[in-house]
Formats: structure tokens, C-alpha cells, sequence
């Protein structure tokens, strides 16, 4: 049977090229609004990712600082401010065989009676820092304590000797004389940390890092890394003055009035992201403990922290 021209063509009819164009512009707005949704979210879970390492960063350093600086001027068994025998100051010559390898200066280790110091806005120790050098302009805080558990008698290493009423440091390994064994009196290993901005890191020149010089056996001053991409330290003094027990003026390191005790520490850290979001201009200004530092106008998102640490064992 034949089909008449008029069925042909109804069998022939399709798709018309308006009806074409209409879809694929429906197309591309569904896949145009698909890849924004994408780029968008892809946009938003790296800007969330960078600020939560950040964070990150910043918890693991104040971790890492704070239970050390709360710590200044716990000898063990003594309570308060006790006059520790053994120890030595910039003034006095080094006790016979307490010799301290790579000291950040005369005596350094061994000035516990100055359980808190700091530096403003250098780093002035003869130990000399890590890799280019100190950040300028950052702040140096060094705390001197005993170990938190007690330890047993290691020649070669400074430890503390304390009982209810005296304090020693030594070095030898052997008990010190006027002091008896545990429960009576306690052995704990010397605590000295001393943390500051290095310009460079072990990731690499110009990634600015916070370090610190910590005493090791030997014993030995030794350089180590807590954290990269901090960009600035800075440290202010609780001092009471008034006998109170309470920080009633916070200071620079440098500007500690006579006879003050320090009560409290007062920290702040800038931490830089480690790497760029080129959606992202920081253009702020940081304002904190007499610094201004920025705006950057760079990619680069930042983080600054600050804690108010109370000293646990400078009160009497």
C-alpha cells in the first residue's frame, strides 16, 4: 500500500530547530547553575578547610605553651617563692661542673630564682636562633620549672631536689646531701623552655615558625619546633605590685617595675594559612599589644589568638 504525500511528511516530522535551540539553552543554564553550585561549594569547603587548620594550629600552641608557663616556679615539694640553693645568675661565675652546653648566657639554665623572663620585641639570647634569625619585632618569654611527675636521680641531667622546707639543683645524679629518699623529698628534672619566632623553619627558608630553646641532658641547650606559619609572638607581664596576689597592671617584658611579681602572662600569636585563597584579600588591620601589623592585602587568611595565663605557683 502507498502512502500519499501528506502521511510521508507526518511520518517524516521530527525535531524543528527552534525546539533544538530552546533545549540546549535549557541545557546550559541547568549545567551553567550546576558547575556554579560546584565551584561555589569546591570555594566554600577550601575556605573552611584553611580556617579550620588554622584553628587547629592555634589550639595545638596555646596547648603546648599554656600548662608550660602555668607551671613557672613549681620546685617540687616547695611552695611559694623559696630560695633554691645551686643556681646562679648573669653576675655570678658558672658553679663547678654545672656547665650547660650551647647556654643561651651566663648562668641562663641556672636562674631559677627568676622563674619568668621575656624579651620585647627581640631576641637577644647568645644562643642564637634558628635558621635567618629572629622574627623582628617579636617578643621572647622564657619559663624555668620542675617537671610536673618526679624523676629518678640521671647524671648528667640538671634536676631539683626539694622537701618542705629547701629546694637544690644539681647535676650529678647523686642525692643531695641534707635532703632523705621519697616520700620525705621529691626528684624532679629541671625545666627550662624559652620560646620565640625564627624567621625560617624546617619546612623551609621564610616560613616564619615559633621555637624554643629547651634544656636537655648533657646537659645542653637545644633548638626545637612547636609549630610553623606563626607570624607574630608577643608576650605582656601580669605584675602585682600591691602584694595582693592579683596582676594589677600588664606589662612589656622589658618594663617589669622593681620588685614586682609576675602573676600572669598574657600571650598573643598570629598565625598565617599555609597556603593561598584567591577568592580571599585580607585587608585587615591588627591592632593588639602595641602592634599594628597589616593590612597584608595578600591572599592569605590569618588568625590571631591571645590567652591570659595565671600563674599557679608565684602566689604566697
Amino acid at each position: 500500500m502507498n502512502s500519499t504525500p501528506t502521511e510521508t511528511r507526518r511520518l517524516q516530522k521530527g525535531v524543528t530547530l527552534i525546539e533544538l535551540m530552546v533545549a540546549m539553552l535549557i541545557g546550559s543554564i541547568l549545567l551553567i547553575g550546576a558547575i556554579t553550585v560546584f565551584s561555589d561549594s569546591r570555594r566554600t569547603f577550601r575556605t573552611s578547610d584553611i580556617i579550620a587548620r588554622l584553628q587547629e594550629n592555634a589550639r595545638f600552641a596555646l596547648d603546648t605553651i599554656e600548662p608550660d608557663i602555668r607551671q613557672a616556679a613549681f620546685w617540687g615539694l616547695a611552695n611559694g617563692y623559696t630560695l633554691i640553693e645551686g643556681t646562679a645568675n648573669a653576675d655570678n661565675p658558672v658553679p663547678p661542673g654545672m656547665d650547660v652546653t650551647g647556654d643561651c648566657g651566663q648562668n641562663f639554665a641556672l636562674d631559677l630564682n627568676n622563674a619568668v623572663q621575656g624579651s620585647d620585641n627581640a631576641f637577644d639570647y647568645s644562643c642564637g636562633a634558628y635558621g635567618a634569625g629572629s622574627v623582628a619585632n617579636s617578643d621572647v618569654i622564657t619559663v624555668r620549672h620542675a617537671s610536673r611527675a618526679t624523676a629518678a636521680l640521671e647524671a648528667g641531667r640538671l634536676q631539683i631536689q626539694s622537701d618542705r622546707e629547701k629546694v637544690r639543683v644539681f647535676v650529678d645524679g647523686a642525692m643531695p646531701p641534707g635532703f632523705v629518699v621519697a616520700p620525705e623529698s621529691q626528684t624532679h628534672n629541671l625545666v627550662v623552655n624559652s620560646y620565640y619566632l625564627s624567621q625560617d623553619s624546617v619546612l623551609g627558608a621564610g616560613v616564619s615558625s615559633l621555637r624554643r630553646k629547651r634544656l636537655a641532658p648533657g646537659p645542653s641547650m637545644i633548638d626545637e619546633e612547636i609549630i610553623p606559619h606563626v607570624q607574630d609572638f608577643q608576650v605582656q607581664l601580669g605584675a602585682d605590685t600591691t602584694g595582693d596576689g592579683a596582676a594589677n597592671m600588664y606589662v612589656h617584658p622589658d618594663n617589669l617595675p622593681a620588685g614586682a611579681v609576675v602573676v600572669a602572662v598574657r600571650v598573643w600569636l598570629l598565625f598565617r594559612a599555609d597556603q593561598i585563597d584567591g577568592g580571599y584579600t585580607d585587608a585587615r588591620t591588627y591592632r593588639y599589644a602595641g602592634q599594628q601589623l597589616g593590612p597584608f592585602n595578600d591572599n592569605f587568611h590569618r588568625l590571631l589568638v591571645s590567652k591570659t595565663i595565671q600563674l599557679r605557683n608565684t602566689r604566697f
